[in-house]
């Protein structure tokens, strides 16, 4: 990316302004750190240390450091949500522990010092970025909005100026609650405000009501209660990777056979009592929310980023409604509707052997038919209609600001687009995303994808690179978001060209 390193690369100039000096923005998202578990085979996979990136993440920080960037350079490192996975639970004795402790701020610490001491690669890294001068910005994500404690944030803050020698580096140390905007005009957030099931009511303050001899606990969403009770739970599919959770029955019941019949693990069991304990927890957690909350959560992020307050008013409006809102919806993603009333359809049909009477016969027709009706009926908002719903919001969002760039992470698809003059990008995710059970097929092999972007003298410029081992190459993937499952698919496309806009 210097000017030495990467004098014949083709940049697009997106802004023209009066700003002088010379900054670089590289985002990251979704590398979902946690405590790694011991040992080789295949149970938990996707978390065994060799599948995590920190080697790749030093690597990178190291080609900055070495030359990628000039001496008089500044960079803002920015994590854009979910570095940290506070959802994936402890490693006891060797072993993750199915739990789902209380989100407060006593336990993030302590998950957070696990963490750390289970990637000292990161922190090393990190400090080195740091004594070079440089900036760290966190971004709270929806399996990390820990992040958002006073503890939690001085203990990551000393853990890094520690790492790098002295306490003043920690000075350089940033965190964001909901959003980040630069000096250049850029916005990074997360991005699942926009999506129901991880939406927070007040990004800002995500907490349950308090109650009176209580840590302040933050109020669960429906994707970190999937997560807890389901993902993290069956260790032969990767949470990380989507399509691997979505298989047909056929395709559950060969995977079954193949990985757990023989096991004393239980997909089903799992999935039922998982499924379940979130409709009920749904059904009695709902948080009604208050007018006066929605004007504290605006008021705090004006405090914290510098935004108009009446700026993010618009931008909260954006938000999509927590998933406890519907709770119909709730039952439909985790099957528990088609479960229930399967089961009764199943029992209807059985009862004329047992009641030989008209109405018992018209029961053994009449259920079965409605949870037919009701199957057809009743569709089901996809993934892919997810994130591009997400996807939109970032037009909304430059307009409310102003702004010259937007970037968001949480989906884990990577693009980078120009749009008259203003850069649209996902900084995708540094996950142990695999094809294979083996994790040994990158759900992407194009490398890790970082957005970076450079400011000289008003001037933006940069986009969407991969790291390819020695170097952050440009990737000029310009479509957001491919489609889902061409996405789980695809092969690395041809680079192309940028489309134009003006200077």
């Amino acid at each position: 990316m210097a000017r030495s390193a990467h004098g014949a690369a083709k940049w697009v100039i997106l802004w023209t302004g009066d700003l002088r000096t010379l900054r670089h923005t590289l985002v990251i998202s979704d590398v979902h750190l946690c405590e790694g578990v011991p040992g080789d085979d295949l149970w938990m996979r996707w978390r065994q240390n060799p599948y995590f990136p920190d080697t790749e993440f030093a690597a990178v920080v190291d080609h900055l450091l070495g030359g990628a960037l000039d001496p008089d350079d500044r960079l803002d490192l920015v994590f854009n949500g979910d570095l940290f996975d506070f959802d994936a639970g402890r490693v006891i004795d060797g072993k993750a522990l199915f739990e789902d402790l209380p989100r407060t701020e006593p336990i993030a610490i302590d998950l957070l010092d696990r963490i750390l001491a289970d990637h000292e690669g990161y922190v090393a890294a990190l400090a080195r970025l740091l004594r070079a001068g440089h900036r760290v910005i966190f971004v709270s994500g929806n399996h990390d909005p820990q992040l958002g404690f006073p503890g939690v944030r001085i203990r990551l803050r000393e853990r890094l100026a520690n790492a790098a020698g002295h306490v003043r580096f920690g000075d350089n140390v940033l965190f964001r609650t909901w959003f980040w905007q630069g000096p250049d005009g850029i916005h990074v957030e997360h991005g699942n405000q926009y999506d129901t099931y991880c939406s927070f009511r007040y990004p800002m303050a995500p907490f349950m009501p308090p109650e009176r001899g209580h840590d302040r606990e933050i109020h669960a969403t429906v994707g970190s209660m999937a997560f807890r009770l389901l993902g993290a739970r069956l260790g032969f599919l990767n949470p990380h990777v989507d399509a691997s959770f979505l298989m047909d029955l056929d395709g559950y019941l060969r995977h079954w056979f193949k990985h757990y019949m023989f096991t004393d693990h239980s997909l089903a069991l799992t999935w039922l009592k998982g499924a379940f304990t979130i409709a009920t927890r749904v059904a009695l957690g709902r948080d009604k929310g208050s007018p006066d909350r929605a004007d504290q959560d605006a008021q705090a992020a004006s405090h914290e980023t510098g935004a108009d307050v009446d700026d993010i008013a618009q931008h909260r409006e954006l938000f999509a409604a927590p998933a406890e809102e519907s709770f119909h919806r709730v039952l439909r993603e985790f099957w528990v509707d088609r479960m229930t009333l399967g089961a009764l359809s199943a029992v209807a049909v059985l009862t004329p052997a047992f009641f030989r009477n008209r109405t018992a016969v018209g029961i053994a027709i009449g259920l079965p038919l409605l949870f037919a009706a009701y199957e057809l009926a009743t569709p089901k908002i996809t993934l892919d209609d997810n994130y591009r719903l997400i996807a939109t919001r970032a037009e909304t969002i430059q307009k409310i600001y102003r702004l010259k760039a937007v970037i968001f992470g949480h989906t884990h698809v990577p693009y980078g687009r120009w749009s008259d003059g203003v850069f649209f990008g996902n900084s995708g995710t540094w996950s142990a995303a695999y094809r294979d059970l083996e994790c040994s097929i990158p759900v992407d092999p194009r490398g890790k994808p970082v957005i970076w972007l450079r400011a000289e003298n008003g001037r933006l410029s940069g986009g969407l690179h991969r790291w390819n081992g020695h170097a952050l190459v440009p990737d000029f993937e310009k479509v957001a978001p491919v489609d889902h499952e061409r996405f789980s698919e695809s092969m690395p496309p041809a680079v192309g060209e940028p489309d134009a806009v003006p200077a």
